[in-house]
């Protein structure tokens, strides 16, 4: 008899997360995967070809949230819902289900008559493990690209788009690999001036954070915006050209100053977002997941508010051979395996 196997996809589109369960609802495997669906659908489906290849040997259940239908290869997010779901069904191996927006999952039929229920899926997975801790009032999930506002209260039927969850402040387009310096500032400060920022797309808050070292490049396959990959020099080299220098060694530490200008930018930004939802912030319990969750933790040092490890919270069955930070930064690709099944 064939063991089973559980696979979780979040598909978006500029990465693709996968979680693996066993038969015991233990995780085995978490693979993050920088694919951009604007560029070549090809690459989504040679990496479904290898994942599937691996589990052959199996029992396989697929379970897929999808973000990745708002890349601007399609002419519309319907055409991209139905183009990811056409790569789902003819290369990945085992039953396969989609989730939706109806907080249901639907099979590839009921998916391609309706690809609307599945706009932007991912954070109603997030929101249900919101609502079992009574002690989170407000769960940031920050990613590459952008960042969910996620709290109990939230009206689903009127967050069902992005139009709608920017217009509630429940989504900012702000994130901490992709999103452009002069998208975050109009000018930043360097030697104690204010200077103009250069409007073109040199640099992005992944070359922030590669310089303060809160993420760690060396194992992702993420590139910079010159096609370079994000070394600290790069990084710095990329920043300096935001502000019309060519980076030298003895501009380093104004650099980093520059750059730690940016990142309290950053911060605020969310910090007003977080205030435009909530009237009192300091009575809130704040936890954070995604890529850029160590934002939110100096977000809330900063501002004194109770911020939350979520992780300690045990959601899933995670051995010492699987990192448990991998988890927490591609949190709906687990999610969605686990809610299919009711389970913590």
């Amino acid at each position: 008899m064939k063991n089973n196997i559980y696979i979780g996809f979040d598909i978006g589109g500029a990465n693709t997360k996968v979680t693996v369960f066993d038969n015991n609802f233990i995780i085995i495997n978490v693979i993050f995967k920088n694919i951009k669906i604007w560029d070549n659908l090809n690459e989504l489906s040679n990496f479904f070809n290898l994942i599937s290849s691996q589990y052959k040997l199996f029992n396989v259940s697929n379970y897929i949230t999808i973000t990745a239908e708002s890349c601007d290869n399609f002419i519309n997010r319907d055409k991209g819902i139905i183009s990811v779901i056409k790569i789902c069904n003819t290369t990945l191996f085992g039953k396969i289900f989609f989730y939706s927006n109806l907080g249901e999952y639907i099979e590839y039929n009921a998916a391609i008559t309706c690809p609307k229920n599945l706009f932007s899926t991912n954070w109603l997975l997030t929101k249900k493990l919101v609502d079992l801790d009574n002690n989170i009032d407000l769960l940031i999930d920050i990613g590459s690209t952008t960042t969910d506002f996620i709290y109990n209260d939230i009206d689903i039927k009127f967050n069902l788009t992005d139009y709608d969850r920017l217009k509630n402040y429940n989504l900012l387009y702000l994130g901490v690999i992709r999103t452009p310096i002069p998208m975050v500032a109009d000018y930043v400060m360097y030697k104690g001036s204010k200077l103009p920022l250069i409007r073109e797309l040199f640099a992005t808050t992944g070359d922030v954070f590669n310089i303060t070292q809160d993420i760690n490049f060396s194992t992702l396959d993420y590139i910079g915006a010159d096609n370079r990959d994000y070394s600290n020099k790069n990084s710095l080299i990329r920043i300096a050209r935001t502000i019309g220098l060519d980076f030298k060694d003895k501009d380093k530490d104004e650099i980093e100053k520059t750059v730690f200008y940016i990142k309290n930018l950053l911060i605020e930004k969310i910090y007003k977002n977080v205030n435009l939802i909530f009237k009192n912030t300091k009575k809130l319990n704040i936890s954070s997941v995604g890529e850029g969750k160590f934002l939110i933790k100096d977000m809330c040092r900063l501002h004194k508010i109770n911020y939350i490890n979520i992780s300690k919270n045990k959601y899933f069955n995670i051995p010492d051979t699987i990192d448990e930070n991998l988890i927490y930064c591609n949190l709906p690709s687990a999610l969605v395996v686990t809610n299919f099944f009711n389970k913590k």
